[in-house]
């Protein structure tokens, strides 16, 4: 897997999902420029976060989401609007507008100096990415947020191969209720995904519905070291092209 450099204008090739891996870690000088497309609503959230960081990030992801959902759609990227589920997954208020491609999907996701945005059409998609933190307690919280297996295939692997396998379950889970649009109140025990980081991203198990792991696309993506990702497409088999947001 690969990151292919990405510039506007874009041709969404409605056949694959397409990740987009943005740096977070901008000067000034590139990343204020997105604040000039944002809602009046997004610029007061912004303007909420007490510290320089968060705000950049936000800042950012959505400037980048609107400029990619704008090409996508042949609009305007302050034209876009979002409309919210109940447990908050974003969506587009409306696709009417645009000529170009509709039925869009998408995730945000983004921790320490990188983010990533999925985009595709019309498949649920949700993606996770998280910088690892080396003291973590990982064993505490898979036995408070795993199902037993997983915790069970996490303190089998060797000593070294946890830390990585704890995030490669998180991931994973997270990325999985984001597509649902489920959000927390989503039991994370309630279904299984491969942790073991040497083997495939897979969903396992799902409580009550045996055929629904049989449905789903999952990847675990190599964004940069010391950093775990996934996504997890509502699609069996589905394509994914990943690219690299460049800001000039």
């Amino acid at each position: 897997m690969g990151w292919l450099p990405l510039s506007l204008p874009w041709d969404l090739s409605v056949d694959v999902v397409h990740i987009v891996r943005l740096r977070l870690d901008l000067p000034p000088e590139q990343w204020l420029p997105f604040q000039e497309v944002l809602s009046a609503e997004e610029s007061q959230r912004a303007a909420r976060f007490r510290f320089d960081e968060p705000r950049r990030q936000f800042v950012i992801c959505r400037g980048t989401l609107r400029h990619l959902l704008g090409n996508c759609c042949g609009v305007a990227p302050n034209a876009i609007e979002f409309q919210y589920g109940p447990h908050g997954k974003p969506g587009l208020l409306n696709q009417s507008f645009g000529t170009r491609v509709t039925g869009l999907e998408f995730s945000v996701s983004h921790s320490g100096s990188f983010g990533l945005i999925a985009i595709c059409v019309g498949k649920p998609v949700g993606i996770d990415i998280e910088e690892m933190n080396p003291g973590v307690k990982h064993c505490e919280l898979a036995e408070r947020y795993f199902a037993p297996g997983e915790v069970r295939e996490l303190k089998q692997l060797p000593v070294g191969f946890q830390l990585p396998g704890f995030y490669r379950g998180w991931t994973c889970k997270e990325a999985y209720i984001k597509a649902l649009g489920t959000g927390l109140s989503h039991s994370l025990s309630s279904f299984q995904v491969v942790v073991n980081p040497a083997r495939p991203a897979s969903l396992c198990h799902v409580d009550g519905q045996p055929h629904e792991p049989a449905r789903w696309t999952s990847v675990a993506l190599e964004v940069e070291p010391g950093y775990a990702a996934a996504v997890m497409i509502a699609a069996p088999d589905c394509p994914i092209r990943c690219w690299d947001w460049t800001v000039t």
